[in-house]
């Protein structure tokens, strides 16, 4: 570790980052403080709240480093498919395997609850829609005539439910065998609502 005054702001805001990642990878999101970043780092509590605005501005920090690792790894994988049906499979594939390999990163960006009646931070405002997003536009590719709202709709509950059974099979609450019964409930998820996205256009 160099002496402190060879760290800019810009270069402790990121080792904090960093030191904040692995804390959560190695011991679990429940453990990270804002003392064991700043003895990782070399540096005291006092300098970080000089970087960061308090404990949840780190964690906010983290946590959108997280969700762009996510679509960075996303976006990849998904241009290597053709159609958009097969892009939201590999979207949802992709999103479980980050799940599985980081849990407790993952559960960190949706269980962290910053204090009460404080406005989402704009670092997070950019980033909470965008796995949303990614959604609906494969969705208005698959089904060019179906109005916007009902695109948002689909894409907000397909991706909530993909969501909700990666938290239940990650916290030990889907006892139906494992992580393969999570891939094929997910499967199973999928089929059932890009089916009837097709089949009310195809009513209209």
């Amino acid at each position: 570790m160099g002496r402190r005054s060879e760290h800019s702001r810009d270069e402790i805001r990121k080792m904090a980052i960093d030191a904040s990642a692995k804390i959560v990878e190695t011991e679990g999101f429940k453990s990270l403080t804002a003392r064991k970043v700043a003895a990782k780092i070399g540096y005291t509590v006092g300098t970080l709240y000089h970087v960061f605005r308090n404990f949840d501005d780190i964690v906010i920090h983290l946590n959108a480093r997280t969700i762009d690792e996510m679509a960075v790894l996303i976006q990849k994988n998904v241009k290597k498919k053709r159609s958009a049906e097969a892009r939201i499979r590999t979207m949802a594939a992709v999103y479980v395997d980050f799940a599985t390999e980081h849990p407790d990163r993952w559960r960190l960006v949706f269980e962290h609850q910053a204090p009460r009646g404080l406005p989402t931070p704009e670092l997070m405002k950019v980033r909470r829609d965008v796995l949303f997003e990614m959604v609906a536009e494969n969705l208005r590719e698959l089904s060019p005539n179906h109005i916007s709202q009902e695109v948002d709709h689909t894409a907000t509950a397909l991706w909530s439910g993909i969501h909700g059974i990666c938290i239940l099979a990650l916290t030990g609450k889907l006892y139906l065998g494992g992580a393969f019964s999570m891939v094929k409930l997910i499967d199973t998820l999928i089929d059932s609502v890009l089916n009837e996205f097709r089949r009310t256009h195809a009513a209209d």
